[in-house]
């Protein structure tokens, strides 16, 4: 039996048993067909949540569904070589039979990990040139006619070149023709590193250990869409992990510190005061108050009392509230959001809040010479130093 890169086909079936998930196969009872040509055809049969039987058989009966696929194909969609999603649309893998009942094999069985091992230089070299057909996309080979050499040096090196013309990828372990690009590494073992992204292009060029000739940008900008990135055999050798999720409200006994001008602020509220700070420069007051005036670019340190009346400027009524971030509750609805003028402010610096519900239909909002409709605090009974000291806002009648 073929081996490909490294395994042969019976590996996959003969480690399921051990990588089956009976989470993933609860309610199930099928059998499904594997035929895979040139190596032999299997059936793997799951009876009420539970792996029954992996068998190689000669004749494939009584299946919901057969997949069809070359040995290398079958070995590559497994242990992640080959893009599956491409291996389906290219026509490497057919599935007979019910599609929906065969995709639920993704649930059953965990990822097929390659045995941990060592690889040398001239194994990765191979590796590599090895997949660049397989891993072409013809897709994205539209109007493409170029052709990539690659000469590499050092006792495991060789040279190669990868030609791409009507949306086909061919490789020829010659370096043939005029080639469009030419990159030349003088150990192979710098280009391994490179693609493996151990040591980057840059580095390289630096300390002279590489070169590129010709239309550079071809490979900088077409060579990553045309194909697949390399996957590195040996970087899925640690076994796959389960992922447990223990659902929980985490709830922290912590507190944010808002800084000493916000935190005046904040302190304000509960002694039922509004606080702005005016700036030494423009006489503006801010609200809530900053560190910093906004348009003098001055610090501001003194503060006045605002409010706590003021009008409405404006004014949304929300019919669909999304949920709050911090909580998940959505307020209900509707309500109106509204932005208060505070009595001593002047211009935009308007504190945002909400009216009173059953007062929405009566607020007027008031622009240039017009004014709004008057309002006023009220407060909660308890306060705690937040802008919810402020229940909400009420007509001043």
């Amino acid at each position: 039996m073929a081996e490909y890169w490294g395994i042969k086909v019976e590996d996959i079936f003969n480690t399921m048993q051990e990588r089956f998930r009976p989470e993933g196969a609860q309610g199930v009872t099928a059998s499904y067909g594997y035929d895979i040509a040139g190596e032999g055809k299997w059936k793997v049969t799951v009876y009420n949540g539970t792996l029954a039987a992996v068998e190689r058989v000669d004749g494939i009966t009584g299946c919901v569904a057969t997949m069809s696929a070359d040995g290398e194909t079958f070995v590559g969609v497994n242990t992640g070589k080959v893009d599956a999603t491409n291996a389906f649309m290219g026509g490497k893998v057919k599935v007979e039979g019910d599609m929906g009942a065969f995709g639920k094999t993704g649930r059953m069985f965990r990822k097929f990990v390659i045995a941990k091992k060592e690889m040398s230089t001239r194994e990765y070299i191979e590796d590599m040139f090895g997949t660049i057909v397989s891993r072409f996309k013809p897709e994205e080979a539209e109007d493409v006619d170029a052709s990539f050499a690659y000469d590499l040096g050092g006792p495991d090196g060789g040279t190669w070149t990868v030609s791409v013309k009507d949306k086909k990828c061919t490789i020829a372990t010659t370096i043939e023709g005029n080639p469009t690009v030419t990159l030349e590494f003088n150990d192979a073992k710098d280009y391994v590193d490179f693609i493996l992204g151990k040591i980057d292009a840059q580095t390289l060029l630096a300390a002279g250990k590489g070169s590129a000739k010709g239309d550079i940008n071809l490979i900088q900008t077409k060579w990553p869409v045309m194909f697949e990135k390399y996957k590195d055999p040996m970087g899925g050798a640690v076994p796959e992990q389960e992922l447990l999720v223990l659902k929980k409200i985490i709830s922290v006994n912590q507190k944010y510190a808002t800084g000493p001008v916000m935190g005046r602020f904040l302190k304000g509220l509960k002694d039922k005061k509004i606080y702005g700070n005016r700036c030494p420069k423009c006489g503006r007051i801010q609200l809530p108050p900053r560190e910093m005036c906004a348009e003098c670019r001055v610090r501001v340190s003194e503060f006045v009392e605002v409010g706590p009346k003021g009008e409405v400027r404006y004014m949304d009524v929300v019919y669909y509230a999304l949920p709050d971030p911090l909580t998940g509750v959505a307020r209900e609805t509707p309500y109106g959001s509204i932005m208060i003028l505070l009595d001593g402010c002047k211009g935009n610096e308007t504190l945002p809040h909400f009216i009173r519900k059953d007062q929405i239909e009566k607020i007027e909002m008031g622009w240039n010479e017009k004014k709004g409709t008057r309002v006023r605090p009220v407060w909660e009974e308890k306060r705690a130093g937040d802008i919810w000291d402020i229940k909400y806002f009420e007509i001043d009648e």
